[in-house]
């Protein structure tokens, strides 16, 4: 049973870090010698470090965000039972369809003030152009706030989900014993969804790490070059079509990847993501 997973494991995961790495030690114009000196080269890009500090910011927003907001509202949603439950659920579903160019679109009329269906409200706020909106020290709060509503609504339903597998029997227990509705969701329901919120914070921190499409296409449609290298994944993709050098773009690919590995093991062994498994194995 575990032949084909190891298959596609080879020949889609353990097979391109291979040949990725092997890429990564490859000279170019900009470091003839090639070797480890393209990882040099990353770390000592005028683009770097401003990039690093852009991506934990945007972390620092958009993660803990993620978390709560989907918390909340999959236990309400979770609480609802009525005729309104299944209409909400695919309401939550709605914005996580609009990605990519359409999402930047959308969110460009959205807070652009001459065109927004909040127009009221921006102008009251002070808001009078998008230049003040769209502004490079603002730019973390907007590609926040798109990532979060492009992504939030599928995982409010997946936790809503994983809220559906937990057993009546110990609902029922806790409401004999007296808990409340927030008792409940918080002592007895969200404990036993933890691991699927471990589990999407992980995901969650990964997708957020290579943030590209929303700075990008803001970049090169709608405000020419105002994020231009804003993002890690960015930078790699200049350095290999428009600095000619694939070994470095390769080498900060590599560098994310390892990122996200040690993040992902820290929070599964700090959190005991496996304890379950042990505890069948004891």
């Amino acid at each position: 049973m575990f032949t084909p997973y190891a298959v596609l494991l080879v020949l889609f995961a353990i097979v391109p870090i291979g040949l990725a790495f092997s890429t990564s030690l490859k000279p170019s114009l900009a470091n003839p010698e090639g070797g480890f000196a393209n990882y040099l080269f990353v770390i000592n890009d005028f683009r770097f470090w401003p990039a690093v500090i852009n991506i934990s910011t945007f972390l620092a927003i958009y993660l803990p965000s993620m978390v709560i907001v989907v918390a909340s509202l999959s236990l309400l949603l979770d609480a609802i039972k009525s005729r309104w439950s299944v209409p909400l659920r695919l309401a939550y579903l709605v914005p996580a369809s609009i990605t990519g160019a359409v999402a930047i679109l959308v969110w460009y009329f959205m807070l652009e003030p001459k065109f927004s269906p909040f127009k009221g409200i921006l102008l009251e706020l002070g808001l009078t152009s998008g230049s003040q909106i769209f502004a490079q020290t603002k730019l973390v709060w907007v590609f926040a706030l798109m990532a979060f509503f492009t992504g939030a609504g599928n995982w409010i339903v997946i936790q809503y989900g994983s809220l559906q597998s937990i057993s009546e029997d110990i609902l029922e227990a806790a409401k004999i014993d007296g808990a409340n509705v927030f008792q409940t969701a918080l002592q007895i329901k969200l404990p036993l969804i933890r691991k699927y919120l471990i589990y999407m914070t992980i995901l969650t921190f990964a997708a957020g790490l290579q943030i590209f499409v929303e700075p990008y296409l803001l970049s090169s449609s709608v405000y020419p070059n105002i994020a231009r290298d804003w993002s890690l994944n960015q930078l790699s993709y200049s350095l290999a079509f428009s600095g000619a050098n694939l070994g470095a773009a390769t080498a900060l690919s590599l560098m994310l990847l390892l990122v996200c590995v040690i993040a992902a093991l820290l929070v599964i062994f700090r959190t005991d993501f496996f304890d379950e498994a042990r505890m069948k194995e004891d």
